[in-house]
């Protein structure tokens, strides 16, 4: 038996809780589905009713959760679109390969041009220095991609992102165009970014997502968490695992089984950070194994830390501290990136000071993220947040190029 409804559901359609086309089936034999929970709800579904499933990654979600909103998908009318949609990003690869090396049996691509940089990039596994991926603005601690002209960097995983990528959650479900040297705010996670950028070029709106957010899945395994956790845009009344806020009115990552939630802008916190209290990389860490009162301090503010909370830690100096003071307001803002501003006659360079010279703009001491002047003579600085462009970007959520 069948509603009459639902003899009319859309054969093939793209939902925004899912990265491909979904197709809709009557039932789906168990051992072609990796899980029965549905993909946005989180309850498990019925394998004998009808509901929307990708056989790609085994992605399955209810029939109602998928047709919930009218703005939430849209129909695809022929299996070619389909198969077209399906093969986003592999036709328009963003580098050529120049030089190709063999090591053992694997082949490595030894040099490539990509298409955001002028000159060639050369793989490197001499990892110095504190050096930062122009693409995601985070760390580089493993083999990447450089520059032997100029300091350009790329992590593998981001000199090999699509050029064109279909993002999830995102209403308009176009495939989104990624854009180099972006100084933007993030329309998704809302952090101040530089770097890469994927953007809509269909209906010329502002938003600009950066490459984390992606290319994170909405089922999503943490470190922090022995079972996966699952996005929920709203879950009230829990607090976060990571810093210790409410979950209200936010989007989160929980977990179906037990009461572990944390915050989507704190999933995204780097698993290795630097901060000048130490000499050395810090890692991220989950829970508090020592007991001792004392030592449950932040080594950098000095104030009490929870048991309970996600923290930073230094294994060899055995420093550890909160999140925000390790990242600070601007933790994808990529230091040593160059600007040119309305606010000063020479060029600038972003920079993170060991010491904390006063703001020309404000008088106060630069703690965080400040732009200083690269002129040896000009004793120029300012904090980021007293820049005119932050407050364009911030106010406008415009992207600077």
């Amino acid at each position: 038996m069948v509603h009459k409804k639902c003899i009319t559901l859309p054969r093939f359609i793209k939902s925004i809780w899912h990265d491909h086309p979904i197709s809709h089936n009557y039932f789906v034999v168990d051992n072609e589905c990796t899980t029965h929970d549905c993909g946005f709800c989180h309850e498990d579904v019925n394998m004998e009713s009808g509901t929307y499933y990708c056989s790609k990654c085994k992605f399955i979600i209810h029939v109602n959760c998928a047709l919930q909103d009218a703005r939430w998908y849209y129909k695809i009318e022929t299996k070619d679109k389909v198969n077209a949609m399906s093969a986003v990003g592999a036709l328009d690869p963003s580098f050529i390969v120049i030089k190709r090396t063999k090591i053992g049996e694997e082949i490595i691509n030894a040099e490539i041009k990509h298409f955001s940089h002028q000159h060639n990039l050369v793989l490197s596994d001499e990892v110095k220095d504190r050096r930062y991926c122009d693409g995601c603005s985070q760390l580089i601690l493993t083999s990447f991609y450089g520059c032997l002209e100029c300091d350009f960097f790329l992590h593998k995983y981001c000199a090999k992102l699509p050029k064109k990528k279909q993002v999830i959650s995102l209403y308009h479900q176009d495939p989104l165009s990624l854009i180099p040297h972006c100084i933007f705010k993030c329309a998704l996670c809302h952090f101040m970014r530089s770097g890469f950028a994927y953007k809509c070029e269909v209906y010329m709106c502002n938003d600009l997502i950066c490459v984390r957010c992606a290319e994170i899945h909405l089922p999503y395994k943490s470190q922090g968490h022995k079972h996966p956790i699952h996005f929920y845009p709203q879950l009230n009344g829990l607090s976060c695992n990571a810093c210790g806020g409410s979950t209200d009115g936010v989007s989160i990552y929980g977990c179906k089984t037990c009461s572990f939630a944390v915050h989507y802008q704190c999933i995204l916190a780097p698993q290795i950070a630097w901060h000048k209290c130490d000499n050395h990389f810090l890692t991220l860490r989950y829970h508090e194994d020592n007991d001792y009162s004392e030592y449950h301090c932040c080594d950098i503010c000095e104030e009490k830390r929870s048991l309970n909370t996600w923290f930073y830690h230094c294994a060899i100096c055995d420093n550890s501290a909160h999140l925000h003071c390790v990242l600070g307001d601007y933790p994808f803002i990529k230091r040593g990136r160059t600007f040119i501003t309305n606010d000063h006659q020479h060029t600038l360079i972003s920079v993170q000071k060991a010491h904390h010279p006063k703001c020309c703009k404000c008088g106060k001491p630069c703690f965080d993220l400040a732009l200083e002047c690269l002129e040896e003579e000009c004793k120029y600085i300012s904090h980021w947040r007293c820049n005119s462009n932050y407050k364009i970007l911030w106010k406008h959520s415009k992207n600077l190029v």
